[in-house]
């Protein structure tokens, strides 16, 4: 009887690192798939109107002013 339970034994825990290589495995894969970040520093500009920092790319250029939406550069047309 001990050695069938040993046997049960050893073999519980055979599956149990074989699941758990398999379950690595898997995470290893789909971390190194995953696109990477650009992590390049970007120009950062301050909108004209509620003075928050955005990236340059994705501000809304006028005259030499930047915004940070469209409403806000309408807002500040209206009042010039």
């Amino acid at each position: 009887i001990l050695t069938i339970m040993f046997r049960s034994l050893i073999l519980m825990i055979a599956i149990g690192v074989v699941i758990w290589l398999v379950s690595r495995l898997l995470k290893n894969k789909t971390l190194q798939s995953r696109p990477k970040q650009n992590n390049e520093i970007k120009n950062i500009v301050q909108c004209h109107v509620c003075n928050v920092f955005i990236p340059e790319d994705k501000a809304i250029r006028q005259d030499q002013y930047s915004f940070c939406s469209q409403d806000h550069l309408n807002q500040w047309k209206n009042h010039s």
